[in-house]
């Protein structure tokens, strides 16, 4: 009997709470939506605003707001539906335009992504996130001009962002304006003093002024800030061996190994570095891990090659240097350093077959050993 009376409260309860969701009208659910959406709660928030819009599939806000928390949860496809439907109903909503725009953006496609920011510019010029996006989408196209005059754009209209000065930074030393890019870069730090990413990217700019304690400098600014990027470690390896400072510079080739054993550029500087430092064993251990990677590549068996000859291995330097040439014919440096190798193997007929034949592609240091190698 008790147990039928608890039931009976139950029914009644569910059956007022179904009433009270019945009784609630699109708007009840759309400020619902509101306040999931200002908490950041986007699945609620998605749910309260598909319930307005089953109440009133005409409600243009909640189809706006829906997208929305559909694109933070990097629901894209969902979130272009809603914004399309908002057009559909506004065409002037022109923020529905922003944000489909931006969220093509977010999805990579640009093309799509500049066409509705062109024309959420056409119904509002003063709308300066409209031309930060957009300018970004160039800018991911490779259209550095058009990227530069989006950016310059927003910030004349008040947009004053890390990211403008940031990507119009970035495009600017693309399109090698680098004066205007490292004012830029300065600007940029201005917004945001603690960002890694600002001095990495002024250092890439003094690297290409050949200014390398400038570089040196803004490098280590930035691996205090972000001390795991292995790319920051290899730049300043790059500067250093510059400088001739070969011990620094190996130094941070090794490091940015250990962050990245797959490192390509670092292991090539630190196989020159560790040639020339004398450390011929472990050049010729990294320009084999090289090897791995690019076995076509004609120099790296001449470099090889050549750290064979220092130490003497002269069987493994002529296969080196044959391997070079089967890659590369016309490798004059190649034959060069094979004539010496006869040479140590005491084999002058075809130390001389390779001195002439270095002469015939132009190899002008052949020419004072030939009479020596071929008499």
């Amino acid at each position: 009997m008790q147990l039928r009376y608890y039931m009976s409260i139950l029914l009644l309860m569910l059956a007022g709470i179904i009433f009270a969701q019945a009784d609630k009208t699109a708007i009840d659910f759309y400020n619902k939506g509101v306040e999931y959406y200002n908490s950041k709660n986007y699945e609620l928030a998605i749910a309260s605003y598909t319930a307005c819009l089953e109440k009133d599939p005409t409600y243009v806000k909640a189809w706006y707001n829906r997208g929305n928390c559909a694109m933070n949860l990097q629901q894209y496809d969902k979130a272009l539906n809603d914004f399309d439907k908002t057009i559909h109903l506004d065409p002037e909503f022109v923020k529905a335009f922003l944000f489909k725009g931006y969220t093509e953006l977010l999805k990579g496609d640009y093309a799509a992504s500049i066409s509705t920011l062109t024309l959420a510019i056409t119904k509002d010029p003063s709308l300066s996130k409209a031309y930060v996006n957009r300018g970004t989408a160039y800018m991911k196209t490779g259209t550095y001009d058009l990227a530069i005059h989006d950016f310059t754009s927003a910030i004349t209209k008040g947009e004053h962002s890390y990211a403008t000065f940031l990507n119009r930074a970035i495009c600017k030393s693309k399109t090698n304006d680098l004066a205007g890019a490292l004012a830029d870069f300065n600007a940029a730090a201005d917004v945001k003093p603690d960002q890694s990413v600002t001095s990495a990217e002024k250092a890439k700019i003094y690297l290409k002024l050949h200014k390398w304690n400038e570089a040196i400098a803004e490098i280590t600014n930035a691996v205090r800030k972000n001390p795991s990027d292995a790319d920051l470690y290899q730049n300043r390896g790059y500067a250093k061996l510059m400088l001739e400072d070969v011990s620094g510079a190996l130094t941070d080739f090794s490091i940015c190994l250990q962050i990245d054993p797959n490192h390509l550029s670092a292991l090539k500087n630190k196989a020159f570095a560790s040639y020339k430092m004398g450390k011929y064993e472990e050049a010729a251990s990294d320009y084999t891990n090289l090897l791995k990677a690019d076995g076509k590549n004609a120099e790296l068996y001449v470099h090889r090659g050549t750290c064979y000859l220092e130490i003497k291995s002269y069987e493994k330097a002529l296969t080196d240097f044959t391997e070079a040439i089967t890659c590369k014919k016309d490798f004059a440096e190649a034959y060069f350093n094979r004539a010496n190798t006869y040479t140590k193997l005491l084999d002058p007929k075809k130390a001389c077959q390779d001195i002439k034949e270095c002469i015939k592609l132009g190899y002008d240091p052949a020419r004072a050993h030939v009479n020596n190698l071929c008499n």
